[in-house]
C-alpha cells in the first residue's frame, strides 16, 4: 500500500463487500458512520481479518454478530443457518474477507497501490474488538443490511 488516502482505500473495500453480498446473497447494504455505532453488545462476535503487505502495511477486519454471520454464510453456501456449525461460521467470515480483499487486490494490481495478502483468519468472542495504538491511521465503515450489522475496519500497521 502506498500513501493513498485511507478513506479511499476503505471505500474500495466496502464497495467490494457490497458487491459480494449483493451478488451472493441479494442483500442491499447501507452505510452508517462508525461514530454512530452502539458497540455495547453481549452477543458473540466473529471477526475475520487479513494483513495487507505493500509500501504501507495494513490490517483489515470484518466483524459481525454470530447470527449475522450465520445468515450471510447460509446465503453463500445454501446451507440453512441452523445447520451451520460454528467452524463453518469462522471459515465463512474469513472467506468473505478473502473474497473482498482479492477483488480489491486485483483492482489495484497494476497501480502504485498494489499489495500482497496473507491468509485470512478469524477470531471470536463476546464484546470482541480490535484496538490499535492511538498514533496509527485507521478508519471504519459500519454497514447494515436489514437488521444485520457489519463493521469494516482498516488500519495502517
Amino acid at each position: 500500500m502506498t500513501d493513498m488516502d485511507i478513506e479511499k482505500i476503505a471505500d474500495f473495500f466496502t464497495e467490494s463487500l457490497r458487491q459480494v453480498l449483493s451478488t451472493m446473497a441479494g442483500f442491499e447494504i447501507s452505510h452508517v458512520a462508525c461514530d454512530q455505532l452502539n458497540t455495547s453488545t453481549d452477543n458473540p462476535i466473529i471477526m475475520g481479518a487479513m494483513v495487507l503487505h505493500g509500501k504501507k502495511d495494513a490490517i483489515i477486519s470484518l466483524s459481525m454478530e454470530k447470527d449475522t454471520a450465520a445468515m450471510i454464510i447460509a446465503y453463500m453456501t445454501g446451507i440453512l443457518p441452523r445447520e451451520l456449525k460454528e467452524q463453518d461460521l469462522f471459515d465463512g467470515v474469513a472467506e468473505l474477507v478473502n473474497i473482498m480483499a482479492g477483488e480489491v487486490k486485483a483492482r489495484l494490481s497494476n497501480t502504485p497501490h498494489h499489495f500482497l495478502l496473507t491468509s485470512p483468519f478469524s477470531l471470536g468472542g463476546t464484546n470482541l474488538k480490535m484496538v490499535q495504538k492511538k498514533n496509527l491511521l485507521e478508519t471504519c465503515r459500519h454497514l447494515k443490511a436489514g437488521e444485520m450489522d457489519i463493521t469494516f475496519r482498516i488500519a495502517y500497521i
